[in-house]
């Protein structure tokens, strides 16, 4: 029989078990299962059924289809050649410049962010081209390697960002208005990175490109602004109404392939069959992490944390709430993926910063960024890894 005492002990007993199986080594998605598996067993009042349930419903949504379309969007750009197009346009723009590479890594990272929506396609990307090529012109294989894989997290920040899809997916918050919120925050992140950069590159002896005439800018222009345009049509479908962030995604597809085919004329089928492929296997890993979340969740509200949490914290200050969620998030995000940790986190911090009075705009822009620096931060480090790999 089960006394008072022990259902008390439950909500500390679901996330001790996710802890113990993290540790043992088990990846993140199926300890997530495995610990509302047992949990379902352990607990009387539930069944089995929900499991199977819940992790259906947690992938029956309209909105997520927008992840695997933005991602085959990337994915088509880059096969496309759009990375070598918009280095040639930023190192035409900003080449002249000390230490010109490292800047035109960073700007070059904004620029695809708006294309792709994905930090760690972003860091492949741009990395296969920019590390071999900063590395032969002698700056450092660390420095190489930092600037790439610090720029690339703008990929989840400046839209379309699939991290904010999945955000506004899980707490219903308008995912047009994150993404107008994500444009100023990357903007400054760009600013920041650039001017660090003239810091670190002073002690480095590396060349500087002669100024390009104006119309080098201008040829070069046409076909990186041409890329850019995605961002544009996405944002103002958007905000206009003209279509939801699933037929945005579609759009910046179609989009995708008449210019790879059509204008550029360097996606051949072979690269389209290989764009898909690579989509699936993304794809399918980002939305397994939610279909097992979907459930952890679940039991997440049935054992009413939220309202735990609330009692105890009671009326803090905003201010204070929001540095010590971010601190969370920071923790939570150097040894797990973000889309896991926002399905986790989502529904715990959601009815405390509404109880706040924080606008949800605001808290998921500012989750979204403090989960994506997990994307450069050891032990997990995923945009890191990569472009260390390239390097070398």
């Amino acid at each position: 029989m089960f006394t008072p005492n022990l259902f008390f002990i439950l909500p500390y007993l679901l996330f001790g078990l996710m802890l113990f199986f993290i540790v043992l080594g088990v990846p993140v998605a199926f300890s997530l299962i495995l610990t509302s598996i047992a949990m379902v067993l352990f607990d009387p009042r539930l069944g089995i059924w929900i499991v199977f349930q819940r992790m259906f419903n947690g992938m029956n949504s309209f909105v997520l289809l927008a992840v695997p379309l933005f991602l085959l969007a990337g994915n088509l750009m880059n096969n496309a050649n759009i990375t070598s197009r918009l280095i040639t346009f930023s190192r035409n723009l900003i080449g002249h410049l000390k230490g010109s590479l490292a800047h035109v890594n960073v700007v070059v990272s904004m620029f695809f962010a708006g294309v792709s929506g994905s930090s760690t396609a972003d860091s492949a990307g741009i990395g296969s081209v920019l590390i071999p090529a900063m590395i032969k012109e002698g700056y450092p294989k660390a420095f190489t390697v930092a600037v790439t894989a610090a720029s690339s997290v703008m990929g989840i920040i400046i839209p379309p960002s699939i991290n904010m899809i999945v955000w506004g997916a899980l707490t219903n918050t308008s995912i047009a208005a994150m993404f107008l919120g994500g444009f100023l925050p990357g903007i400054l992140i760009a600013i920041s990175q650039i001017g660090l950069n003239f810091i670190f590159v002073k002690k480095y002896h590396v060349p500087t490109y002669p100024r390009a005439k104006l119309k080098d800018v201008l040829v070069s222009s046409r076909d990186g602004l041409l890329a850019l345009v995605v961002p544009v049509i996405i944002i103002g479908g958007l905000i206009s109404g003209i279509f939801s962030p699933t037929e945005a995604a579609v759009t910046a597809v179609i989009y995708s392939l008449i210019l790879g085919i059509f204008i550029y004329r360097d996606l051949s089928f072979t690269a389209i069959f290989k764009s898909i492929r690579d989509t699936v296997k993304l794809s399918s890993l980002s939305l397994f992490s939610l279909v097992a979340a979907a459930i952890f969740g679940y039991l997440i509200s049935f054992y009413k944390i939220p309202n735990l949490l609330l009692s105890n914290i009671g009326n803090s200050n905003p201010t204070l709430m929001l540095i010590m969620m971010v601190i969370v998030m920071l923790i939570i995000g150097t040894f797990m993926d973000a889309l896991p940790a926002m399905a986790i986190l989502a529904p715990l911090f959601m009815p405390l910063v509404s109880q706040a009075g924080v606008n949800p705009v605001h808290f998921g822009v500012v989750s979204v960024m403090a989960l994506g620096l997990g994307l450069i931060t050891p032990p997990y480090g995923l945009c890191l890894m990569i472009a260390a790999k390239i390097g070398d």
